[in-house]
């Protein structure tokens, strides 16, 4: 696997565990187990019976996923690497396309190694993350489970909205397994709209929201796709922090 440098843009494990590890660890219940699709998502929705669960009918292609596509972003003013498709990855019988870093986030260094990755079904974008951090310096090795999260379905309209109900498991050594919810809401905010990067205007442009809440940790998420090109800006708001990547160039197989 690619080690990476950050994840926290990703998912806030780091905030569960580190609040936690002073304090006395019950047994998990043997009987919960993470959902074989990382979270019970039934074909693209959450496992919560919430609004527009399942797949549907694409009305185009908002992120191409090919082996050696890239996009290059700005990162509050900053030109970053490239974010590229470097391969395949299968995980519970589903192809996935794996990068080397997502939205300039390199994945270079020594502190985790990881997954991200990202598919599409029936219009339906999912990334995939995951991470371990080795032991270092005495300190024990954490592991955290694959997250598969939905960041935009193509098909709804203006208002609509997705949920998902997920699980992540996280395993440090000589510790029982800590699990954690993870809740997810989705929202098309915009559709068919047009916007502007820079000196590029983008059409064909659907504009979501993903907000994950992680017992209490609340990370806000804003993508605008546009049609056969993908992310054109991305926006996440964390504890106070608001960070924003702006494409500036792309190359497409």
């Amino acid at each position: 696997m690619k080690k990476q440098t950050l994840l926290s843009f990703l998912f806030i494990f780091c905030v569960a565990f580190f609040t936690s590890c002073s304090e006395e660890f019950e047994p998990v219940d043997p009987a919960i187990q993470i959902p074989s699709n990382g979270g019970g998502n039934n074909g693209g929705g959450g496992n919560n019976g919430g609004g527009n669960n399942g797949g549907g009918v694409s009305t185009g292609d908002y992120w191409p996923m090919a082996v050696n596509n890239q996009w290059v972003f700005t990162q509050s003013g900053v030109q970053q690497a490239p974010m590229k498709i470097i391969g395949t990855e299968q995980y519970n019988g589903k192809t996935y396309y794996s990068y080397d870093n997502l939205f300039g986030v390199s994945t270079a260094g020594d502190q985790f190694e990881g997954i991200i990755a990202t598919r599409k079904e029936n219009g339906v974008y999912y990334y995939l993350a995951a991470v371990n951090i080795p032991s270092v310096g005495g300190n024990p090795a954490i592991s955290v489970s694959p997250l598969e999260i939905i960041v935009l379905k193509d098909f709804l309209e203006v208002d609509q909205t997705w949920t998902q109900n997920l699980t992540q498991t996280t395993t440090i050594t000589g510790l029982p397994p800590i699990t954690t919810a993870v809740n997810l809401t989705g929202k098309v905010l915009e559709r068919d709209s047009t916007l502007q990067v820079g000196t590029t205007t983008f059409e064909n442009v659907i504009k979501v929201e993903v907000v994950q809440n992680t017992q209490g940790q609340v990370n806000t998420n804003y993508y605008w796709f546009a049609k056969d090109v993908g992310v054109v800006k991305y926006q996440n708001i964390i504890q106070g922090t608001n960070t924003t990547s702006e494409l500036v160039s792309y190359s497409l197989n």
